[in-house]
């Protein structure tokens, strides 16, 4: 991780609804700011890390610009479905379910055929996907798969999220059923 992404990734955090969150707004939106001012000289994963913080600041239409700009330069399977998880979660905070739904799926598709080893996030993010389209009972059986997983890889920080969204798809689950 550069200097740049590391800067980034530190000002970002994880809510209680499992999303990401600017920290220090006002500091990351000028470091934002900054790497896109030198956008054509950024590697990919700078580039995408910038659009993470657009995520994370709020701002979802210049997060897909960049976002989608990323993904065009990506050169490796890992860094696209890094990207096309990160667009799909522009789309989803910025309440385009319809929009981030083909990003995961695509995330999924090039994690099973090129990276398998981090299926499991592409996963969890569409399980999260689910959960927000008011679809808990598929949400909870992709979420299911994806604590089996980690349990194996034996994470305890990403089981105990997984964990999180799994009791959200199940208590969702008996809301509508009630």
């Amino acid at each position: 991780m550069s200097t740049v992404q590391h800067q980034i990734a530190e000002l970002i955090a994880i809510g209680n609804d499992g999303r990401m969150y600017a920290t220090e707004p006002v500091k990351l939106r000028r470091l934002v700011a900054s790497e896109l001012a030198r956008e054509a000289g950024l590697a990919q994963p700078d580039l995408r890390q910038a659009g993470v913080g657009l995520v994370a600041l709020g701002e979802h239409r210049g997060a897909r610009q960049v976002l989608t700009r990323a993904l065009s330069r990506a050169t490796t399977p890992r860094q696209t479905v890094a990207t096309l998880i990160n667009l799909g979660d522009a789309h989803r905070y910025g309440g385009d379910l319809v929009g981030a739904e083909p990003h995961y799926t695509r995330a999924i598709e090039t994690a099973k055929s090129s990276c398998p080893e981090i299926l499991h996030f592409a996963m969890q993010h569409y399980g999260k996907h689910l959960l927000d389209a008011r679809n808990p009972k598929r949400a909870a059986e992709v979420l299911k798969e994806v604590l089996r997983v980690r349990r194996k890889i034996g994470d305890q920080a990403l089981i105990a999220s997984t964990q999180e969204a799994l009791n959200l798809a199940r208590a969702a689950v008996g809301r509508r059923t009630a």
